[in-house]
């Protein structure tokens, strides 16, 4: 990796450990510069506005959760034992390991709902999170091809809206598990699986 590619991934890492911490508004490029080791100009030579950081950061979140639907995705199993595994994935990014992230990627989704947003940057989000809702397609045509799943097409547009209501609420969870239980009870990981396995049945008998 060159010189100015090692400066540039340490000032993203810097912003991603700041903005997490201390959330995209109060984060200033200065404070990014600082953690990062270099003058402010420079920083501004790399990324000349906060919000080119804060896409930068916010896509690369997402795209460290690609390769975890692509092993799956590759491996040996049945569509609807794909789809176990992707819904097992999610339930894992309420984890502790996984928090940082989930919490940082919900925190943008709360910043772009009061703060205007270039609209090509958020193209380059939705392409980033394209890539997994590819990855889930291709899982759920291998199921109704191998039939391990049972879906019509109105089921399937059931089912695409409980899938992502349900990686909507993993995300909102992640969130509330800063918070102390008595502001807001979060589901446990048994409770989660069982809302999964809801799901899976439903695959395997819609109309049941």
């Amino acid at each position: 990796m060159g010189k100015k590619m090692e400066r540039r991934k340490s000032m993203v890492q810097a912003a991603r450990i700041l903005f997490a911490e201390q959330g995209f508004e109060k984060t200033t490029m200065q404070k990014i510069a600082d953690e990062s080791n270099v003058g402010v100009a420079t920083l501004f030579r790399y990324f000349p506005k906060k919000e080119d950081l804060i896409i930068e950061v916010v896509k690369e979140a997402i795209e460290q959760q690609v390769p975890y639907f692509e092993e799956i995705i590759h491996s040996n199993k049945k569509g609807i034992e794909k789809i176990d595994d992707v819904l097992t994935v999610y339930i894992r990014f309420i984890s502790e390991e996984n928090r940082e992230t989930t919490k940082l990627l919900e925190a943008f989704e709360l910043y772009t709902a009061f703060t205007p947003v270039e609209k090509r940057m958020l193209e380059e989000i939705e392409k980033a999170y394209g890539k997994i809702g590819h990855i889930i397609s291709e899982i759920v045509k291998e199921g109704k091809e191998d039939g391990s799943i049972q879906l019509s097409i109105s089921d399937e547009f059931v089912w695409n809206t409980i899938f992502n209501m349900f990686g909507t609420a993993i995300k909102k969870y992640t969130l509330y598990t800063f918070l102390p239980d008595v502001i807001l009870p979060v589901p446990n990981k048994e409770e989660l699986t069982k809302v999964k396995n809801m799901m899976i049945h439903f695959l395997k008998n819609p109309a049941k």
